[in-house]
């Protein structure tokens, strides 16, 4: 596995890596990864059960030191073939197997690292880098995206519809399960409250603008309704500005950033979890573990159909997705979960289930194994 993003630092690229490392790695008789170096790297690869090798350079510039060793390493420790979870990195992989010593490149596809242009603001490179990548995409073995909206996108640049096969993201239904949190909800004086819940950092694409003009009308039919918002982000500001403005001081509440392993008790203080983000190119959301873990806590969840957001809701199964930036509509959602319990009883349930059976992190990856084998045997 080659990743350009790898713990201890934190994203969903970071998580997506890790947790797929450590199930094919008890998968594959040789399974390694190539990363990017941290000076705090020691304290999770000593708990790894299989060598990360790290690279003294930047994350975006992986790709110059593995067109100088790749290959020495290849020869050195030979596998049948190379898993990137970026496109940026596998031209070192394409020229190794052009070279003979690895059988296929796989590739990962998440959706932003798709469609930024580091030069889109200078028209030559920017057509440059475009043509580069579509270069790279064309000589990818196989592609395995993340939602049905990334696979979209990877057809629309060009990729044939045979080389892509979609596998979800996942997450730990034993780290995210549902939990008495009425203790945290005493702490934050939620007391009896119904509480919305949005747990993510605090970008404009995130859509809780459109959470807040819900407000209003969520709270004339749910007096009791709160919204809990659990992240930090520079969009924080402008969010308390529309808050002030609307006269909803006593209805919401920010916590700051929370640390990863306290986040199960919040997830549990909520009575449903929403996120409507919207799409603004190239930062648009590719899945949304959010909502998986908030599911595997029982919370139903409301999203928007921005996105890979639908590959990440099972609507009117998991939870509802609304149209972006429509705030009427989200707003009937909440109050039709808020006021129906055993609606969102079902919904939490089913998104349990669908966690523990098929979108835990052991099950994808075991997914995306037995897809990688079969290639590599045809």
């Amino acid at each position: 596995m080659i990743t350009q993003d790898f713990p201890p630092e934190t994203g969903g690229i970071q998580t997506y890596s890790l947790c797929h490392a450590r199930v094919l790695a008890g998968k594959c008789d040789r399974f390694g990864v190539i990363c990017p170096d941290h000076p705090d790297a020691a304290a999770i690869d000593n708990t790894l059960g299989f060598p990360v090798i790290r690279l003294k350079i930047r994350n975006d510039l992986l790709i110059v030191s593995l067109l100088r060793n790749l290959n020495r390493r290849l020869k050195e420790h030979p596998v049948d073939a190379t898993f990137h979870s970026q496109w940026q990195t596998a031209a070192a992989g394409i020229r190794a197997r052009n070279r003979g010593l690895i059988k296929q490149v796989f590739v990962a596809a998440h959706i932003r690292e798709l469609l930024f242009n580091p030069f889109a603001a200078v028209p030559g490179l920017g057509r440059l880098f475009t043509a580069y990548r579509n270069r790279v995409l064309q000589q990818v073995d196989h592609f395995y995206p993340v939602s049905d909206y990334t696979a979209r996108s990877l057809m629309e640049l060009g990729v044939e519809a045979s080389k892509i096969t979609v596998v979800i993201n996942g997450t730990d239904p034993q780290q995210f399960y549902p939990d008495d949190a009425s203790g945290l909800k005493q702490k934050l004086g939620l007391g009896s409250k119904k509480v919305i819940l949005t747990i993510t950092r605090l970008v404009e694409r995130k859509g809780l603008d459109t959470v807040l003009e819900s407000l209003e009308k969520v709270l004339k039919k749910v007096p009791e309704a709160h919204y809990l918002v659990v992240g930090e982000g520079e969009d924080r500001q402008r969010l308390e500005s529309i808050i002030r403005k609307n006269g909803l001081a006593g209805n919401v509440t920010f916590t700051g950033r929370v640390p990863y392993e306290e986040l199960n008790a919040y997830y549990n203080a909520g009575d449903l979890f929403v996120m409507p983000s919207r799409t603004q190119p190239p930062d648009v959301e590719g899945f949304g573990i959010v909502f998986l873990e908030a599911n595997a806590c029982g919370l139903p969840v409301i999203g928007s159909d921005s996105g890979g957001i639908p590959s990440a809701i099972k609507h009117g199964a998991t939870g509802f997705i609304v149209p972006e930036g429509d705030s009427g509509l989200l707003a009937e959602r909440i109050i039709e979960l808020l006021t129906h319990s055993e609606l969102r009883d079902r919904l939490g349930n089913e998104g349990r289930r669908r966690v523990v059976e098929e979108a835990n992190w052991q099950s994808v990856s075991s997914k995306l194994f037995e897809d990688l084998q079969a290639r590599l045997e045809h």
